[in-house]
């Protein structure tokens, strides 16, 4: 920790002190006016932890402040961090808009995929497009995103294609995506024995390769945490 907190200063260091007591206890809710003033004065990885302090004390406009000058500087965890606020946080204007430039900015990656798939599933700043919003999804999926697995059953399964929807509610619950519990019981009542069996032996086969290991990126992980 005081590796981290080194160069910061006195009052970035209460001010961190305050917030985690803040989010452990439960104390209301502290007065953060000028803490922005410090975003340009740490470094990006100071920077990024936090923003992310501040946006699970739910300080959005203060966690913004410290996400976008490294976010601008590339960084991967400061940009997803800030698209996701923009998604979110309603009373910022043109959110929507911001949102999607970030997860754009990022359309390799698994979490903006899913994400660029609600935009258009929606029709958030951009027009509303099912097939788009498919193809991201699908992406997404591809890529071991749980919540876009689960999202691709469900699709799966409003087409009438249980033993898929069956599939990829097994790929989303084996990674620990809870939602997915009831859409994998609901699709196995469509499946004849024959047919679950098939699946299930397809998705022993394949498991390792749709097994999501974002929980080793910390900064996907955090975010995860505060929206799912």
């Amino acid at each position: 920790m005081k590796q981290k907190l080194k160069g910061l200063g006195l009052s970035l260091v209460i001010f961190i002190v305050i917030v985690i007591f803040n989010t452990l206890f439960g104390a209301p809710s502290i007065a953060l006016s000028g803490i922005e003033k410090y975003s340009g004065k740490v470094s990006i990885e100071e920077a990024r932890e936090l923003g992310l302090i501040l946006l699970k004390n739910k300080q959005y406009p203060a966690a913004r402040a410290f996400f976008n000058p490294s976010a601008q500087q590339g960084d991967l965890g400061s940009q997803l961090a800030l698209a996701t606020l923009y998604f979110y946080d309603l009373t910022t204007v043109n959110n929507y808009q911001q949102a999607y430039h970030w997860f754009s900015k990022n359309s390799d990656n698994a979490y903006a995929q899913y994400y660029l798939s609600m935009l258009y599933h929606f029709g958030h700043y951009v027009p509303q497009s099912p097939l788009k919003s498919l193809f991201w999804i699908e992406k997404s999926a591809a890529h071991s995103f749980p919540a876009a697995q689960h999202n691709f059953a469900v699709y799966y399964f409003n087409l009438g294609d249980y033993s898929q929807a069956y599939l990829w509610a097994l790929y989303a619950r084996g990674n620990h995506f809870s939602q997915s519990r009831n859409l994998v019981k609901q699709a196995s009542e469509h499946l004849s024995l024959s047919e679950k069996a098939n699946a299930d032996q397809i998705y022993r086969n394949t498991k390792a390769k749709h097994r999501w290991d974002g929980q080793s990126n910390n900064q996907i992980g955090e975010l995860l945490e505060q929206v799912f």
